[in-house]
Protein backbone atom coordinates (compact mmCIF):
# COMPACT_ATOMS: atom_id res chain seq x y z
CA UNK A 1 0.00 0.00 0.00
CA UNK A 2 2.63 2.39 1.16
CA UNK A 3 4.53 2.69 -2.50
CA UNK A 4 0.82 2.37 -3.96
CA UNK A 5 0.78 6.11 -2.59
CA UNK A 6 4.06 6.91 -3.07
CA UNK A 7 3.50 6.40 -6.88
CA UNK A 8 0.20 8.00 -7.24
CA UNK A 9 0.21 11.01 -9.02
CA UNK A 10 2.93 8.97 -11.39
CA UNK A 11 -1.35 7.44 -12.83
CA UNK A 12 -1.70 11.13 -14.41
CA UNK A 13 0.73 10.46 -17.30
CA UNK A 14 -1.14 8.02 -17.86
CA UNK A 15 -2.51 8.39 -21.45
CA UNK A 16 -5.48 6.45 -22.27
CA UNK A 17 -6.23 4.71 -25.28
CA UNK A 18 -10.07 4.21 -26.05
CA UNK A 19 -10.53 0.96 -28.29
CA UNK A 20 -14.09 0.54 -30.91
CA UNK A 21 -13.32 4.70 -31.06
CA UNK A 22 -14.19 4.53 -34.96
CA UNK A 23 -18.31 5.34 -35.37
CA UNK A 24 -18.67 5.15 -31.83
CA UNK A 25 -16.41 7.99 -29.96
CA UNK A 26 -18.59 11.10 -30.44
CA UNK A 27 -19.18 14.27 -28.55
CA UNK A 28 -21.64 14.18 -25.94
CA UNK A 29 -22.97 17.18 -23.28
CA UNK A 30 -24.80 14.84 -21.09
CA UNK A 31 -23.25 11.81 -19.34
CA UNK A 32 -24.27 8.76 -16.31
CA UNK A 33 -21.38 7.28 -14.48
CA UNK A 34 -22.28 3.66 -13.09
CA UNK A 35 -20.22 2.12 -10.34
CA UNK A 36 -19.41 1.25 -6.48
CA UNK A 37 -17.01 2.49 -4.44
CA UNK A 38 -13.85 4.37 -5.73
CA UNK A 39 -15.15 3.42 -9.08
CA UNK A 40 -18.12 5.57 -8.28
CA UNK A 41 -16.22 8.37 -6.74
CA UNK A 42 -14.68 9.26 -10.31
CA UNK A 43 -18.07 10.52 -11.21
CA UNK A 44 -17.89 12.73 -7.70
CA UNK A 45 -14.61 14.19 -8.22
CA UNK A 46 -15.38 15.15 -11.92
CA UNK A 47 -18.63 16.78 -10.22
CA UNK A 48 -16.09 18.68 -8.04
CA UNK A 49 -13.79 20.12 -10.50
CA UNK A 50 -16.76 21.39 -12.92
CA UNK A 51 -19.84 21.60 -11.31
CA UNK A 52 -21.30 22.65 -14.69
CA UNK A 53 -20.83 19.32 -16.46
CA UNK A 54 -24.32 17.79 -16.37
CA UNK A 55 -22.84 14.34 -15.03
CA UNK A 56 -25.04 12.01 -13.16
CA UNK A 57 -23.73 9.24 -11.02
CA UNK A 58 -25.47 6.44 -10.18
CA UNK A 59 -24.02 3.81 -7.53
CA UNK A 60 -26.65 0.41 -7.28
CA UNK A 61 -27.97 -1.82 -9.33
CA UNK A 62 -30.51 -0.98 -12.30
CA UNK A 63 -31.00 2.16 -13.99
CA UNK A 64 -31.22 5.35 -11.82
CA UNK A 65 -34.85 6.16 -11.77
CA UNK A 66 -36.61 9.87 -12.76
CA UNK A 67 -33.54 10.91 -15.12
CA UNK A 68 -33.41 11.02 -18.87
CA UNK A 69 -30.61 8.92 -20.07
CA UNK A 70 -31.79 8.92 -23.62
CA UNK A 71 -28.77 11.47 -25.58
CA UNK A 72 -26.12 10.75 -22.69
CA UNK A 73 -23.33 8.50 -22.65
CA UNK A 74 -23.60 6.00 -20.17
CA UNK A 75 -19.87 5.42 -18.41
CA UNK A 76 -19.70 1.76 -16.75
CA UNK A 77 -16.52 2.20 -14.41
CA UNK A 78 -15.51 -1.10 -12.59
CA UNK A 79 -11.17 -1.58 -11.75
CA UNK A 80 -11.94 -5.35 -11.46
CA UNK A 81 -14.96 -5.64 -13.79
CA UNK A 82 -16.76 -8.11 -11.53
CA UNK A 83 -18.75 -5.31 -9.33
CA UNK A 84 -22.33 -7.39 -9.23
CA UNK A 85 -23.94 -3.96 -8.85
CA UNK A 86 -22.48 -2.05 -12.34
CA UNK A 87 -22.84 -5.54 -14.41
CA UNK A 88 -26.23 -5.23 -13.30
CA UNK A 89 -26.92 -1.35 -14.15
CA UNK A 90 -24.98 -2.33 -17.72
CA UNK A 91 -27.24 -4.97 -18.49
CA UNK A 92 -30.49 -2.96 -18.31
CA UNK A 93 -29.08 -0.26 -20.18
CA UNK A 94 -28.01 -2.77 -22.69
CA UNK A 95 -30.94 -3.71 -23.51
CA UNK A 96 -32.76 -0.22 -23.48
CA UNK A 97 -30.41 0.71 -26.18
CA UNK A 98 -28.18 3.46 -24.43
CA UNK A 99 -24.95 4.82 -25.11
CA UNK A 100 -22.13 2.42 -23.32
CA UNK A 101 -18.87 2.88 -22.51
CA UNK A 102 -16.58 0.63 -20.29
CA UNK A 103 -13.67 1.43 -17.94
CA UNK A 104 -11.69 -1.49 -16.59
CA UNK A 105 -8.90 -3.72 -16.34
CA UNK A 106 -10.46 -7.15 -17.18
CA UNK A 107 -13.22 -9.29 -15.87
CA UNK A 108 -16.66 -9.66 -17.13
CA UNK A 109 -17.85 -6.11 -17.78
CA UNK A 110 -14.64 -5.72 -20.32
CA UNK A 111 -15.31 -9.21 -22.22
CA UNK A 112 -18.91 -7.98 -22.54
CA UNK A 113 -17.86 -4.72 -24.20
CA UNK A 114 -15.10 -6.23 -26.40
CA UNK A 115 -18.05 -8.91 -27.26
CA UNK A 116 -20.56 -6.59 -28.34
CA UNK A 117 -17.71 -3.87 -29.76
CA UNK A 118 -18.57 -0.64 -27.54
CA UNK A 119 -16.50 1.98 -26.40
CA UNK A 120 -13.55 0.26 -23.67
CA UNK A 121 -10.55 1.51 -21.74
CA UNK A 122 -8.66 -1.45 -20.45
CA UNK A 123 -7.05 0.18 -17.56
CA UNK A 124 -3.36 -0.82 -16.58
CA UNK A 125 -3.37 -4.13 -14.11
CA UNK A 126 -0.81 -2.93 -11.70
CA UNK A 127 -2.22 -4.53 -8.63
CA UNK A 128 -3.37 -1.99 -6.77
CA UNK A 129 -6.38 -1.73 -4.99
CA UNK A 130 -8.90 0.44 -6.49
CA UNK A 131 -9.41 3.24 -4.09
CA UNK A 132 -5.70 4.21 -4.48
CA UNK A 133 -6.23 3.80 -8.70
CA UNK A 134 -8.34 7.38 -8.98
CA UNK A 135 -5.82 8.19 -11.21
CA UNK A 136 -6.14 5.96 -13.79
CA UNK A 137 -9.30 5.84 -13.72
CA UNK A 138 -10.16 9.55 -13.68
CA UNK A 139 -7.90 9.89 -16.85
CA UNK A 140 -9.90 6.84 -18.64
CA UNK A 141 -13.56 8.48 -17.89
CA UNK A 142 -12.13 12.48 -18.97
CA UNK A 143 -11.00 10.46 -22.66
CA UNK A 144 -14.59 9.05 -23.06
CA UNK A 145 -16.29 11.89 -21.96
CA UNK A 146 -13.84 14.13 -24.78
CA UNK A 147 -13.19 17.04 -21.44
CA UNK A 148 -9.67 17.72 -22.58
CA UNK A 149 -9.67 21.20 -20.51
CA UNK A 150 -10.08 18.74 -17.42
CA UNK A 151 -8.14 16.15 -19.16
CA UNK A 152 -4.63 18.67 -18.79
CA UNK A 153 -5.44 20.39 -15.75
CA UNK A 154 -5.14 16.39 -13.53
CA UNK A 155 -2.25 15.58 -15.86
CA UNK A 156 -0.24 18.46 -14.61
CA UNK A 157 -1.09 16.91 -10.85
CA UNK A 158 1.83 14.17 -12.32
CA UNK A 159 4.97 17.05 -11.61
CA UNK A 160 3.47 18.39 -8.17
CA UNK A 161 5.41 17.42 -5.09
CA UNK A 162 3.03 15.39 -2.31
CA UNK A 163 5.86 13.72 -0.22
CA UNK A 164 5.67 16.45 2.69
CA UNK A 165 2.16 14.23 3.16
CA UNK A 166 3.10 11.48 4.76
CA UNK A 167 4.64 13.21 7.60
CA UNK A 168 1.74 15.08 7.83
CA UNK A 169 -0.76 12.13 7.43
CA UNK A 170 1.45 10.00 10.10
CA UNK A 171 1.55 12.63 12.89
CA UNK A 172 -2.33 13.19 12.13
CA UNK A 173 -2.95 8.96 12.39
CA UNK A 174 -0.92 9.07 15.76
CA UNK A 175 -2.95 12.01 16.97
CA UNK A 176 -6.21 10.79 16.48
CA UNK A 177 -5.41 7.21 17.58
CA UNK A 178 -8.25 5.20 19.88
CA UNK A 179 -11.03 7.69 18.37
CA UNK A 180 -13.33 7.53 15.55
CA UNK A 181 -12.90 10.15 13.34
CA UNK A 182 -16.51 12.46 12.17
CA UNK A 183 -15.53 13.92 9.12
CA UNK A 184 -17.38 17.34 8.39
CA UNK A 185 -16.67 19.56 5.32
CA UNK A 186 -18.75 22.06 3.20
CA UNK A 187 -21.38 20.87 1.05
CA UNK A 188 -19.05 21.81 -1.78
CA UNK A 189 -16.19 19.40 -0.53
CA UNK A 190 -18.80 16.62 0.56
CA UNK A 191 -16.88 14.32 -2.40
CA UNK A 192 -13.23 15.13 0.11
CA UNK A 193 -14.73 13.81 3.36
CA UNK A 194 -16.72 11.23 2.16
CA UNK A 195 -13.57 9.65 0.57
CA UNK A 196 -11.85 10.30 3.90
CA UNK A 197 -14.28 8.09 5.59
CA UNK A 198 -13.59 5.53 2.64
CA UNK A 199 -9.77 5.10 3.67
CA UNK A 200 -10.23 4.93 7.20
CA UNK A 201 -12.34 2.05 6.60
CA UNK A 202 -10.48 0.05 4.13
CA UNK A 203 -7.26 1.13 4.74
CA UNK A 204 -6.70 1.87 8.18
CA UNK A 205 -9.84 -0.69 9.33
CA UNK A 206 -11.68 1.59 11.84
CA UNK A 207 -15.38 2.88 11.89
CA UNK A 208 -16.22 6.57 10.33
CA UNK A 209 -18.51 8.60 9.54
CA UNK A 210 -18.44 11.97 7.43
CA UNK A 211 -21.21 14.79 7.32
CA UNK A 212 -21.57 18.80 5.85
CA UNK A 213 -22.26 21.86 6.78
CA UNK A 214 -24.16 23.84 7.17
CA UNK A 215 -26.55 20.20 6.88
CA UNK A 216 -24.94 18.73 10.16
CA UNK A 217 -26.00 21.97 12.19
CA UNK A 218 -29.77 20.89 11.51
CA UNK A 219 -29.60 17.52 12.85
CA UNK A 220 -26.21 15.74 13.57
CA UNK A 221 -25.38 18.08 16.44
CA UNK A 222 -28.32 17.25 18.56
CA UNK A 223 -26.86 13.44 18.54
CA UNK A 224 -24.46 14.59 20.80
CA UNK A 225 -26.65 16.37 23.36
CA UNK A 226 -27.17 13.69 25.46
CA UNK A 227 -24.10 11.45 25.51
CA UNK A 228 -21.49 13.24 26.78
CA UNK A 229 -19.55 9.93 28.61
CA UNK A 230 -19.08 8.19 25.08
CA UNK A 231 -18.14 11.45 23.48
CA UNK A 232 -14.08 11.53 24.38
CA UNK A 233 -14.18 8.37 21.96
CA UNK A 234 -14.57 10.55 19.07
CA UNK A 235 -12.42 12.95 17.36
CA UNK A 236 -13.73 15.45 14.67
CA UNK A 237 -11.98 16.52 11.39
CA UNK A 238 -12.58 19.44 9.87
CA UNK A 239 -11.84 19.82 6.14
CA UNK A 240 -11.31 23.80 5.39
CA UNK A 241 -11.76 25.35 2.05
CA UNK A 242 -10.46 28.91 2.06
CA UNK A 243 -13.78 29.18 -1.02
CA UNK A 244 -16.00 27.67 1.43
CA UNK A 245 -19.26 30.44 2.39
CA UNK A 246 -18.64 32.51 5.15
CA UNK A 247 -20.99 31.27 6.53
CA UNK A 248 -20.15 27.67 6.45
CA UNK A 249 -16.65 28.59 7.76
CA UNK A 250 -18.26 30.49 10.80
CA UNK A 251 -20.54 27.40 11.31
CA UNK A 252 -17.35 25.26 11.39
CA UNK A 253 -15.68 27.30 13.99
CA UNK A 254 -18.46 27.17 16.04
CA UNK A 255 -19.52 23.48 15.68
CA UNK A 256 -15.63 23.31 16.99
CA UNK A 257 -16.19 24.95 19.97
CA UNK A 258 -19.21 23.43 20.65
CA UNK A 259 -17.88 19.85 20.25
CA UNK A 260 -15.01 20.40 22.20
CA UNK A 261 -16.47 22.10 24.87
CA UNK A 262 -18.64 18.75 25.05
CA UNK A 263 -15.76 16.74 25.03
CA UNK A 264 -14.72 15.76 21.84
CA UNK A 265 -11.59 15.99 20.30
CA UNK A 266 -11.59 18.82 17.15
CA UNK A 267 -8.77 19.28 14.29
CA UNK A 268 -8.86 20.76 11.35
CA UNK A 269 -6.81 20.09 7.87
CA UNK A 270 -6.93 22.58 5.61
CA UNK A 271 -6.98 22.53 1.64
CA UNK A 272 -3.80 23.22 -0.27
CA UNK A 273 -3.02 23.58 -4.13
CA UNK A 274 -2.52 26.23 -6.26
CA UNK A 275 -5.33 24.86 -8.43
CA UNK A 276 -8.53 23.21 -7.48
CA UNK A 277 -7.34 19.77 -8.85
CA UNK A 278 -4.10 20.23 -6.37
CA UNK A 279 -6.10 20.87 -3.36
CA UNK A 280 -8.56 18.36 -4.36
CA UNK A 281 -5.73 15.46 -5.00
CA UNK A 282 -3.71 17.05 -2.44
CA UNK A 283 -6.22 16.27 0.66
CA UNK A 284 -7.25 12.46 -1.10
CA UNK A 285 -3.51 11.57 -0.28
CA UNK A 286 -3.36 12.82 2.78
CA UNK A 287 -6.04 11.06 3.76
CA UNK A 288 -4.45 7.99 1.77
CA UNK A 289 -1.61 8.81 4.17
CA UNK A 290 -3.30 8.97 7.42
CA UNK A 291 -5.76 6.22 7.12
CA UNK A 292 -2.43 3.82 6.06
CA UNK A 293 -0.45 5.07 9.15
CA UNK A 294 -4.09 4.69 11.32
CA UNK A 295 -4.21 0.81 10.14
CA UNK A 296 -0.08 1.16 11.55
CA UNK A 297 -0.78 2.06 14.10
CA UNK A 298 -3.37 -0.57 15.19
CA UNK A 299 -1.69 -3.42 14.05
CA UNK A 300 -3.75 -3.80 11.27
CA UNK A 301 -3.10 -4.61 7.69
CA UNK A 302 -3.59 -1.77 5.11
CA UNK A 303 -3.88 -3.42 1.42
CA UNK A 304 -6.33 -6.04 1.52
CA UNK A 305 -10.38 -5.66 2.67
CA UNK A 306 -11.09 -9.22 3.88
CA UNK A 307 -15.05 -8.17 5.69
CA UNK A 308 -15.56 -6.93 1.81
CA UNK A 309 -14.74 -10.62 0.65
CA UNK A 310 -16.46 -12.26 3.07
CA UNK A 311 -19.50 -10.08 2.36
CA UNK A 312 -19.33 -11.31 -1.55
CA UNK A 313 -18.83 -14.77 -0.66
CA UNK A 314 -22.05 -14.67 2.01
CA UNK A 315 -24.62 -13.37 -0.73
CA UNK A 316 -23.07 -15.60 -3.29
Amino acid sequence: MREAIVNFPKQFKYEPKVENAVGHLVKFERFALMGMGGSALIGDLIKKLDPDLDIVVHKGYGLPRGVDLNGRLLIFVSYSGNTEETLDAFDYALKAGHHLAVVGTGGKLLDKAKKIGILYVELPNTDVQPRVSLGFQIRAVLTLMQQSGLYKEVGKLATVNFKGLEKEGEKLAKGIAGKIPLIYASGDNGTIAYNWKIKFNETGKIPAFWSVLPEANHNEINGFGGTEKKLSNFVCLFIKDDRDHSRVKKRMTVLGAVYKELGLSVKTIPLKGKSEAQKLFGSLILGDWTAYYTAKVYGNEANEVPLVKKFKKLIG
